[in-house]
């Protein structure tokens, strides 16, 4: 089976509502700080606030914002932890929020946050729209305050010892299982993007290299837009941020930004 895989796909049966945790283990280990008890978390793109579910969380209800994209993961968190701050964030994204709002700037939510923080959520965002949004997240940062966020690089092997494979060839590989692609064209996509900076693959196939001008597709042709970039590309685009190598058995680099 390919790493970090499960034999049953979860989003199979809720598409938007992600079941995993770990997230806030791989915060605290990248940051060296663990003890976030007290401190105000905005969890940008949260979800349903998986990183509260992880065991070693110290996060409390009361200080913990979720802004995302899905209405319905909104809900669920709610429900789930009233006491903290839910927002739905009706900004366009592909596949997740389609007929959501183009380049709506981030809420005002009355307050600076010690820790923002963004799983997963630059991985399917144009390069763009992270580098607006991380703008706009750095100017609600608290005095001494951190954003950390996460990014996949491509050619990075993150599991040397049981997969032999890059992080892209994760994902071809993946998507193969899956009956989205032939093993044909993943070796031609692997090779077209081998010494890319950053790219975008966008459903499973359409290969957007070094170039974000997607073509217009419907609603209903958004399914999977995945987006890489080269820790080399990352330094150049935050050069004020501290980029470090996955932790946590994750395949996710992290990106740093403390404000001082």
């Amino acid at each position: 089976m390919i790493p970090g895989c499960t034999s049953v796909d979860a989003q199979a049966i809720w598409p938007f509502v992600s079941s995993k945790t770990g997230q806030f283990t791989y915060f605290a280990e990248q940051l060296g700080e663990w003890q976030w008890k007290g401190k105000t978390v905005l969890d940008f793109g949260g979800n349903i606030g998986n990183i509260m579910r992880d065991p070693n969380s110290t996060i409390d209800e009361d200080c913990y914002w979720c802004l995302d994209i899905v209405q319905d993961s909104i809900d669920r968190g709610r429900a789930t932890y009233p006491n903290s701050h839910w927002c739905f964030y009706d900004r366009h994204c592909f596949y997740f929020n389609p007929t959501g709002v183009r380049e709506l700037p981030v809420p005002s939510l009355g307050l600076k946050f010690d820790y923002i923080v963004a799983f997963s959520v630059f991985t399917n965002t144009s390069r763009s729209d992270m580098r607006q949004l991380v703008s706009q997240l750095e100017a609600m940062l608290a005095r001494n305050g951190t954003l950390v966020f996460t990014f996949i690089d491509p050619h990075y092997h993150s599991w040397p010892a049981k997969y032999e494979g890059d992080n892209l060839r994760w994902r071809l590989d993946l998507e193969i299982e899956r009956g989205n692609l032939s093993t044909g064209m993943a070796d031609r996509l692997a090779q077209q993007t081998k010494d890319a900076d950053w790219f975008m693959l966008v459903n499973a196939n359409e290969l957007y290299l070094e170039n974000e001008s997607l073509r217009d597709y419907q609603a209903e042709e958004q399914h999977t837009c995945h987006v890489f970039y080269s820790t080399a590309q990352m330094r150049r685009l935050f050069p004020r941020a501290e980029i470090l190598p996955p932790v946590n058995d994750e395949m996710q680099h992290c990106c740093v930004i403390r404000h001082s």
